[in-house]
C-alpha cells in the first residue's frame, strides 16, 4: 500500500491493513465511506482506490501534507471502530 506509516498506529487496535486481506480492508472503509465530509471521503478515496500518496494528495487538495496525514490517520480509525 501507500505510506504505510501514515497508518502503522492502527496496529495499536489489531486491525491494520497488514493483518487484514485487502478486500475485506476495502470493505471496512467503504461502509462508513459515503458518510464522511467531503475533504475526508476525498482524501480515502484517493489513497486507498487511486493510489496516490499522501504527499501526492496534498498537492491536489492544496492542503499541508501534515493535515492531510492527520486527516486520513483520524478517518481510517473512526471508519474502522464503526
Amino acid at each position: 500500500m501507500n505510506e504505510t506509516t501514515t497508518v502503522a498506529n492502527v496496529d495499536d487496535l489489531g486491525i491494520a491493513p497488514g493483518n487484514m486481506e485487502k478486500d475485506s480492508w476495502l470493505d471496512c472503509l467503504a461502509e462508513g465511506i459515503d458518510d464522511l465530509p467531503v475533504t475526508e471521503r476525498l482524501i480515502i478515496s484517493l489513497f486507498y482506490y487511486e493510489g496516490l500518496t499522501i504527499q501526492e494528495i496534498a498537492l491536489v487538495l492544496e492542503m499541508a501534507e501534515a493535515e492531510v496525514s492527520k486527516i486520513h490517520y483520524d478517518t481510517v480509525l473512526e471508519l474502522l471502530k464503526k
